[in-house]
């Protein structure tokens, strides 16, 4: 029965990463004028990430080469998650390895949101990244202390 919530968990990050990679590309490419007004599947991302780098006084360009960093390094995040989920469930058990890059890669990105946030002093979001860090690490823990 464990062994079932820890493929849940892989699996749970799995979607999770992948609808919002998804909906920061769509943010990204209706920025561009590659997808129309109206579209809403969206994260509305991209224009705080343009608020945040205003600090500075940088523009659009440092936003956009940011952000699209952003949507790879999570789509990275949702390929390995993906990997390391259906592997466990292929081999009956968990891919520690396969697992272990997905949960360093992704806590490797709320790290960098979190510093970055202190950088551009965007002190009201870094809560949500500190938590989506806590909640991960918890998830990493829980693969490998329950039986």
């Amino acid at each position: 029965m464990v062994l079932w919530f820890k493929h849940g968990l892989l699996l749970f990050w799995a979607l999770w990463l992948t609808v919002i990679t998804l909906t920061n590309l769509f943010d990204g490419l209706k920025a561009a004028g590659a997808l129309p007004s109206g579209w809403r599947f969206v994260s509305q991302n991209f224009d705080r990430v343009v608020q945040a780098v205003a600090v500075y006084g940088a523009g659009t360009r440092l936003a956009t080469v940011l952000f699209g960093g952003v949507i790879l390094w999570q789509g990275l995040a949702a390929v390995l998650f993906w990997y390391a989920a259906v592997g466990s469930l292929q081999v009956g058990g968990i891919l520690w390895p396969a697992a272990d890059l997905a949960f360093t890669v992704v806590l490797a990105l709320w790290a960098a949101f979190i510093v970055a946030e202190e950088v551009f002093k965007q002190y009201r979001t870094e809560i949500s990244h500190v938590l989506f860090f806590t909640v991960q690490l918890v998830s990493w823990l829980a693969l490998y202390r329950l039986p």
